[in-house]
């Protein structure tokens, strides 16, 4: 094929795929199935992508390449959060728990949709979504463990695979659509839509039946223990839901059209909690619940309801430190400058031996333009806690205001050692490369600030420009063209 009509067609794939870039309502679920089904059609020539008996080889390539593909059409179509402390902290909690399956052929994505509804799914190939909903609404960081060790028994299983045995799908992209249309409007939404039997059986697949149900409640408590997370977590959190179910019964969470959840199941989960015994969990659990749930409610509920509500809780007890913190950093994502230090400084009074009570007071000084208190505090920050990206990047972000370009530079760079995960502490470094004048290595770092975030549309477009912008022979460039090669293939 000629190279001017290939650029042709891709850019007019992309066209397609960019073009909505909000999360339809549920009452579009129908239409945004149509339009992902015409994006399939665009998507190449019928592929190998058949169940049947292949080797485990052959199905985990398949599953790789279904959540690939559904990776690049969702970032177009929800609005996923960028904000490192709820995408970090998801993004660890989530890797602690996969680091713990044994021999797993998967490499795990976590990321956070920005909705209030109570939702999480997982696509195979180990591409785990968790609502915002669900993360302001659970109780302990040990109930949205048991989410994501619940979704991630469902990719091990290979539960999608396995409720689809007798499905023949001809198109990859295909698939990923209509998992897309299912999680954003239900299966009953996704299989209405034309004349495609393999939507409804595709839609039916995410159904688990309740032998995989089960098999992931089983299979999530031995993996919560090996995590270092009470599974009573899980019990817990299906406590909520059964309440939820009850009192909601005509408007239940999204979560109960994938995952449902009968009250027998609450039974079997603590009857084998208990026959399995109690081993204890392990003492330092992953930082950060409290800041990502309150992120999350302040960003999926009203501000002013979330605010009254730290506020009392704050009220209620002013030698609680964590309570003065919270309030404080609320202020601050509200740009109440003066209020967040009022607050943060209480709460570093009360309690300082906490960095991110040195951090975030940091962080409001430095937004002030009190430089001088902001890196007194950065640096206290970093004697609590010597490994935490955060505050490399507002150290780096103090010097460069004070002229270091180079200083700034290292610690942007010694951020994304630390954290290479974390898209916010690419973003920082993508910025300092580009004042410095290396536009490639920023476009590159864009790019994989992007990819991190779920933002794969984005991210193969920063790729293309920084192959453009890179010496072909170097490290680099090698690697955006190996991200596009991972993205297009």
């Amino acid at each position: 094929m000629c190279c001017d009509h290939r650029e042709k067609r891709l850019s007019s794939r992309k066209k397609c795929r960019v073009r909505s870039l909000r999360r339809p309502s549920r009452r579009r679920a129908s239409r945004v199935l149509v339009f992902l089904l015409s994006i399939a059609s665009l998507a190449g020539p019928p592929g190998c992508a058949y169940y049947h008996a292949r080797s485990p080889g052959q199905r985990i390539s398949y599953e790789d390449r279904i959540g690939r593909e559904f990776a690049l059409e969702v970032s177009g179509q929800l609005r996923l959060m960028d904000e490192p402390e709820i995408l970090d902290f998801s993004r660890r909690l989530g890797e602690r728990i996969a680091s713990n399956v044994t021999g797993s052929p998967y490499s795990y994505n976590f990321f956070v949709v920005r909705d209030p509804t109570m939702n999480a799914f997982a696509v195979p190939g180990g591409y785990i979504y968790v609502f915002a909903g669900l993360l302001a609404t659970v109780g302990s960081v040990e109930e949205l463990a048991g989410v994501l060790a619940h979704e991630v028994t469902h990719v091990e299983g290979n539960h999608f695979i396995r409720g689809q045995k007798k499905l023949d799908v001809t198109n990859i992209a295909t698939v990923a659509a209509t998992i897309l249309a299912a999680a954003l409007g239900g299966g009953e939404q996704a299989a209405a839509v034309g004349t495609l039997a393999q939507a409804a059986q595709i839609s039916a697949a995410l159904h688990y039946s309740r032998e995989f149900e089960r098999e992931a409640d089983r299979s999530s408590i031995p993996l919560m223990r090996a995590s270092g997370f009470d599974p009573k977590g899980i019990l817990s959190l299906f406590e909520t839901f059964e309440d939820e179910a009850r009192l909601n019964a005509s408007d239940l969470p999204p979560y109960f059209l994938t995952h449902p959840l009968p009250l027998e199941r609450i039974y079997e989960v603590r009857s084998w909690i208990e026959a399995t015994g109690a081993d204890k969990p392990k003492t330092e659990l992953v930082k950060g619940f409290d800041i990502a749930r309150l992120t999350a409610k302040l960003r999926t509920e009203e501000e002013q309801k979330v605010l009254s509500a730290q506020e009392a809780e704050a009220m209620k007890d002013p030698s609680n430190a964590r309570a003065q913190f919270l309030l404080g950093y609320l202020y601050l994502k509200l740009g109440n400058l003066p209020l967040a230090a009022n607050y943060l400084e209480k709460a570093l009074q009360l309690d300082s031996s906490r960095a991110d009570h040195a951090l975030y007071l940091a962080r409001a000084h430095y937004l002030a333009g009190r430089m001088e208190q902001a890196e007194d505090l950065v640096l206290a920050a970093s004697r609590l806690e010597q490994d935490n990206a955060l505050v490399e990047i507002l150290h780096g972000d103090i010097l460069l205001q004070r002229g270091g370009q180079e200083e700034a530079m290292f610690h942007y760079q010694k951020a994304v050692a630390l954290d290479p995960g974390s898209a916010f502490a690419q973003l920082n470094l993508a910025m300092a490369y580009g004042r410095g004048g290396q536009t490639g290595k920023s476009y590159l770092h864009i790019g994989l600030a992007s990819k991190k975030a779920g933002q794969y549309l984005k991210a193969l477009y920063y790729f293309k420009k920084a192959q453009r912008n890179l010496d072909s022979a170097s490290a680099d460039a090698k690697l955006a063209e190996e991200e596009i090669r991972w993205m297009e293939d």
